[in-house]
């Protein structure tokens, strides 16, 4: 099954390279769960999140579609539960990522602790595919005037603690440092409080957040090297759009919510 899955995903996959190096992917399509009512959630930058959590027997994983206003995107940070796709359906977004990883949740990306890291970045095209693997420091920025559409992927490691959504955390951390949403047209502000929870409560769900941009980075590089070029985990990719799939379908086998 998961090669035939394969298979079928590659035929809706094709490369982005620079030179001989693959920078990413593009995927025309990412489905999302028909959930009736997406948990909408207010982030410390005016980005706009609405969330659905999916389990099957054998994965869980929150996804959620944002809508990102200009310049603005999360400082760098590090998870450690989760392994993350971001999916840039109008692109016009600028990732990074670093190579060097920080497997311990105590030692952060500091000068003084785990050593500062060095990123790299990549600018998104439309309907582009990236992965971030766990302990590396990476984060995004809107480098557009107007706001661009995001969809996050976090999946559940096999390390992580069990957490209520089994999803790694990641979906009772913006609960619990987010503002909600009941309104769309009417959006809550956002606190000063918000914005210094997502960081302080950031180790509770297995995150290092930094408050500034270099607190965790020493330098910023647009040369893709050969640790990020192709970095990708398409089996799981494929297995959590099939377990979408299968939801919409109507199977029991999978719950999203």
């Amino acid at each position: 099954m998961v090669r035939l899955l394969l298979a079928l995903f590659w035929v809706i996959i094709a490369s982005f390279t620079l030179g001989d190096r693959v920078l990413a992917a593009t995927l025309e399509n990412l489905p999302m769960p028909n959930v009736a009512n997406t948990e909408k959630i207010l982030g410390p930058a005016g980005e706009i999140f609405e969330f659905a959590t999916c389990n099957t027997d054998d994965i869980g994983f929150t996804i959620a579609q944002a809508q990102i206003p200009p310049g603005a995107g999360p400082l760098p940070h590090i998870h450690h539960y989760t392994n993350e796709w971001f999916w840039t359906p109008e692109g016009d977004l600028r990732l990074f990522q670093s190579i060097k990883e920080y497997p311990d949740l105590n030692q952060p990306a500091t000068s003084d602790q785990a050593g500062n890291a060095i990123v790299y970045t990549v600018n998104t095209e439309p309907k582009q595919i990236v992965y971030g693997p766990k302990y590396r420091v990476h984060g995004f920025s809107n480098t557009s005037n107007v706001t661009k559409p995001l969809t996050f992927i976090w999946l559940e490691d096999p390390s992580s603690p069990e957490y209520k959504y089994k999803d790694g955390g990641i979906r009772e951390y913006f609960q619990d440092v987010g503002i909600p949403i009941e309104d769309l047209n009417n959006l809550p502000a956002i606190t000063d409080e918000a914005r210094e929870k997502f960081v302080t409560q950031a180790t509770q769900y297995g995150i290092n957040q930094s408050y500034y941009f270099f607190q965790y980075v020493d330098g910023v590089f647009s040369s893709l090297p050969k640790g990020l070029a192709g970095l990708n985990d398409d089996q799981n990719l494929a297995r959590i759009i099939q377990a979408i799939n299968d939801y919409n379908q109507g199977k029991i086998s999978v719950n999203c919510f």
